[in-house]
């Protein structure tokens, strides 16, 4: 098996080409009173090989004006299958380089929520329920790029950018954006990772910090129970890895809402029915805390090694639930198995086709070597991604280190090495940011 990996390893060199992250730039005003939320985006290294560049908004907010490096451009929008928002359509005439940049002005209204009677009337908008914004991603307050044709762009790549957003809101006592802490009107919030979707908290709430976790609008009760499953996820997430890593902690929100569901983007758990569900804290948690704590301790550099790491977290998710919560577990395996052997797609189906490694592809590797040689290709897996490996030799190399005969595992790393250099190559197609 090693020289068959070895000399597959040189033909993919040509592949492994580390891409720069795309960075927002933006200035975000927000007025409660007048219900309005204003904003300046700035796109940058956005990898668009193609004349047509698209991007995503919400229904309700209003493009007023695009720039290609200060220079006014028109732009279309056109409904899609995208639920509460709009895709607006870019003729750039040309491919971008590294020194474009795109800016777009919008405005647009959120709705103080008052009374039941208003939930159907502002479905989709941005709302201000009992003195509390939320946005999140499924919102689509600031542009998401995506493909100019094919639905699953958000999971072919998942992640998003880099960005530095100042955000204004006089009326707000304080303002949460992305992860950490929550700061005060005019402050600036910035990550310099590609990590994951933005969350938007402004307003009046109570922000609590604890142990594994802090949390927004959550009663010191309720806190101890959710610290239980945090404790949890966190020595089952330093057992998976056989790594002991830093813990940046995931913040949950307690923000009950008529008009939005529960939401878990990448380190923000958002929760909003009236109580806390512990089970769904198990559903949505798991995954993405999985992620965070991948990316943060084994710092992605590259649109392939935030795949691998998003794809090892979905993995994580189902051994975690196979221990801790058997109803999800069977739900969730029930997915992977449906996907791999349908006859038509189905949207679950499709949408574990379009990542790097399925989760039905880490459950045959188990299935084959057995659970005490997984442990130790993980193991290898990760101690090769803290040495500063790219993802695929961090793969490569530990898939070698098997030590089980007779499980004709050729097949499926083939399959596997296939998929790093397909998504290795998106950037020759017509791609778009969101990775």
């Amino acid at each position: 098996m090693r020289l068959f990996l070895s000399f597959f390893s040189l033909f993919f060199v040509q592949f492994a080409i580390a891409q720069n992250n795309s960075h927002l730039d933006a200035q975000v005003s927000i007025s409660l009173s007048e219900e309005t939320f204003d904003a300046v985006y700035v796109l940058k290294n956005l990898p668009v090989n193609s004349q047509k560049l698209s991007f995503k908004l919400n229904k309700h907010f209003k493009v007023k004006q695009v720039y290609l490096n200060n220079d006014p451009i028109a732009s279309s929008k056109y409904p899609q299958n995208c639920n509460d928002c709009l895709t607006h359509n870019i003729n750039i005439n040309r491919p971008l380089n590294n020194l474009d940049h795109l800016k777009i002005e919008i405005s647009g209204k959120i709705k103080n929520l008052e009374t039941d009677k208003d939930v159907r009337r502002h479905k989709g908008e941005v709302v201000l329920v009992d003195g509390v914004l939320l946005a999140g991603a499924n919102d689509y307050w600031y542009p998401q790029v995506v493909r100019t044709s094919g639905s699953l762009s958000e999971y072919i790549n998942p992640f998003n950018m880099t960005y530095s957003i100042t955000a204004t809101c006089a009326e707000c006592d304080q303002i949460y954006l992305g992860k950490g802490t929550p700061k005060n009107s005019g402050a600036t919030f910035s990550n310099d990772r590609a990590e994951g979707d933005i969350t938007l908290i402004a307003g009046t709430f109570d922000f609590k910090e604890d142990t594994y976790a802090n949390y927004i609008n959550v009663s010191d009760t309720d806190i101890q129970k959710i610290q239980t499953r945090f404790s949890k996820s966190q020595q089952f997430l330093e057992e998976f890895t056989q790594f002991t890593g830093k813990q940046s902690k995931t913040v949950y929100a307690q923000l009950e809402s008529p008009i939005y569901g529960n939401e878990a983007n990448y380190n923000t758990i958002v929760n909003t029915s009236a109580k806390v569900d512990l089970n769904k804290v198990d559903e949505n948690l798991t995954e993405d805390t999985a992620y965070y704590y991948f990316a943060s301790n084994f710092e992605p550099k590259t649109k392939l090694d935030r795949l691998f790491l998003q794809a090892l977290a979905k993995y994580a998710r189902i051994k975690y639930l196979e221990t801790n919560n058997r109803v999800q577990y069977n739900r969730l395996t029930g997915i992977v198995k449906t996907g791999s052997s349908a006859e038509k797609p189905v949207e679950s189906q499709s949408q574990l086709q379009a990542l790097l490694i399925t989760p039905g592809q880490f459950l045959e590797l188990e299935q084959r070597i057995g659970a005490e040689e997984m442990q130790s290709f993980l193991k290898n897996t990760f101690q090769n991604l803290a040495y500063g490996k790219s993802s695929y030799d961090a793969f490569t190399e530990s898939i070698a280190c098997v030590n089980t005969p007779n499980t004709n595992l050729e097949a499926l790393i083939t399959r596997v090495q296939d998929q790093f250099k397909l998504r290795a190559a998106e950037r020759n197609t017509d791609v778009l940011v969101g990775f």
